[in-house]
C-alpha cells in the first residue's frame, strides 16, 4: 500500500460514524474521539475507556488524512501507558509506530534532549540518573562538602532539588527565607556542578532542560511547534507546574500578554482522582488550561465499564462533597453487585 493511500481522505471522512475503527464506542467516547479542531478537555472517569478513546483519536486522525504520523505528540504518564497505547495503534492501522513521538513526559523529553544536546548544553553521551542513582550523588556531595546528615539528611535535599526543579527553578531563581534554605539552595547549586561535570542528568534536570532549550532557542521552539499539529496529554490532573509550561511552550506563544497556540491540543484528565500533590501534581492545571487556551469544548466521559453500582454509588456520594471539582457522575454498565462494607 501506497504511504499517500493510507492517509487519504476516505469517501465517508466528512461524517465520522463509518469507519471500522469507530465500531463499539459510545455516544460520549465517540464525540472526544471525532473532535473536530480547537481545544478541549475531556473529563474521563475511572473505568470510562480514555485510552482507547485516546487511541482511536489518533487512528482517526491518521486514517482521515487529519495528521501524519509525525505531527502528533502523545504524552502519558508511564511507560505502560505508551507501550499499550502503541500497541492498540498498530493493530488499528497498518503503520510503523516505532517512530511516532508517543511516550512519557520523560522520555520525549530524552528523545529531545538527545537530538539537541549541543544547544541544550549537554555531552551527546549524557547519561540518566534514576532515583537511587541521584541519592547517591547526593550523598557523595554532602560526604564532600562534610554536610551534617544529621541536620540535613541526603533525601530531604533531594527532596528539595526535585521540587525546584519541578517548579522550574534554578538555584539563582530560589528565594531562601532562612539559613537553612540558603544551605539548600548553596548544595543545589553544588550538585547541579558535579552533574555538568559527570555529564549525567536527573529526571527532573531532563524536563527542566527541555524546557529551556524550548524557551529560548526560538528555531527550535518553531520548528516543534509547526511539526505537532496535535497533541494529546493524559492523566491531566497528575502534571506539575513545569509539565504544563512545557506543553504550553510546544502549543504556542505569549502574544501582547495572551497565549495564541497553534496546534489542537486535547487534555484528558479526571480532577476526583488527582492524588499527586506530594510529589508535585497540580490538579489547578486543569483550570489554567481551560482558562488560557480558551477551551470551548467540554466532554465527560462518565460511563464505567470497571465498578459494580454499588461502589460506584458510593464513591459518587462520597465526591460530591469536594467543593472545587469540575463535576461529573459515573453511571456503571454493570449490576449492582457485592453491598459495600466498611472496616474500621
Amino acid at each position: 500500500m501506497d504511504s499517500n493511500d493510507l492517509f487519504a481522505l476516505p469517501p465517508d471522512a466528512g461524517g465520522s460514524g463509518h469507519l471500522p475503527l469507530l465500531n463499539g464506542l459510545n455516544d460520549e467516547q465517540l464525540a472526544a474521539a471525532t473532535l473536530e479542531g480547537g481545544h478541549a478537555l475531556i473529563l474521563a472517569g475511572a473505568g470510562s475507556g480514555k485510552t482507547r478513546v485516546l487511541t482511536t483519536r489518533i487512528a482517526w486522525l491518521l486514517q482521515t488524512g487529519r495528521a501524519t504520523p509525525g505531527g502528533i505528540l502523545a504524552v502519558t504518564f508511564t511507560n505502560k501507558a505508551a507501550k499499550e497505547m502503541l500497541t492498540r495503534l498498530s493493530a488499528m492501522l497498518p503503520i510503523n509506530v516505532r517512530g511516532m513521538w508517543i511516550g512519557t513526559f520523560h522520555g520525549l523529553c530524552n528523545r529531545m534532549l538527545r537530538a539537541h544536546y549541543k544547544s541544550a548544553n549537554l555531552p551527546q553521551t549524557f547519561q540518566i540518573l534514576d532515583t537511587q542513582d541521584q541519592l547517591s550523588a547526593i550523598k557523595r556531595l554532602c560526604k564532600q562538602f562534610q554536610v551534617d546528615e544529621e541536620a540535613l539528611p541526603p533525601k530531604q535535599l533531594q527532596y528539595f532539588i526535585s521540587g525546584c526543579k519541578e517548579e522550574g527553578l534554578r538555584p539563582s531563581d530560589v528565594q531562601a527565607r532562612d539559613m537553612a534554605e540558603r544551605k539548600k539552595v548553596e548544595l543545589y547549586q553544588l550538585y547541579e556542578e558535579q552533574c555538568l561535570r559527570e555529564g549525567v542528568v536527573d529526571f527532573g534536570e531532563l524536563m527542566l532542560r527541555s524546557y529551556e532549550l524550548l524557551r529560548d532557542n526560538l528555531p527550535i521552539r518553531q520548528h516543534y511547534q509547526h511539526r505537532f499539529r496535535h497533541m494529546l496529554v493524559d492523566e491531566f490532573q497528575d502534571t506539575n507546574r513545569l509539565q504544563y509550561l512545557w506543553l504550553k511552550q510546544l502549543a504556542g506563544d505569549m502574544v501582547g500578554g495572551k497565549f495564541q497556540s497553534h496546534s489542537s491540543v486535547i487534555a484528558v484528565g479526571d480532577d476526583d482522582q488527582s492524588i499527586y500533590a506530594f510529589r508535585g501534581a497540580r490538579v489547578g492545571n486543569m483550570q489554567d488550561f481551560v482558562r488560557e487556551f480558551e477551551v470551548r469544548q467540554q466532554i465527560k466521559l462518565e460511563q464505567n465499564y470497571r465498578s459494580y453500582s454499588n461502589i460506584l454509588d458510593s464513591a459518587n456520594a462520597l465526591i460530591s462533597h469536594n467543593s472545587n471539582r469540575l463535576g461529573k457522575n459515573l453511571r456503571p454498565d454493570q449490576g449492582p453487585g457485592e453491598p459495600v462494607r466498611v472496616s474500621e
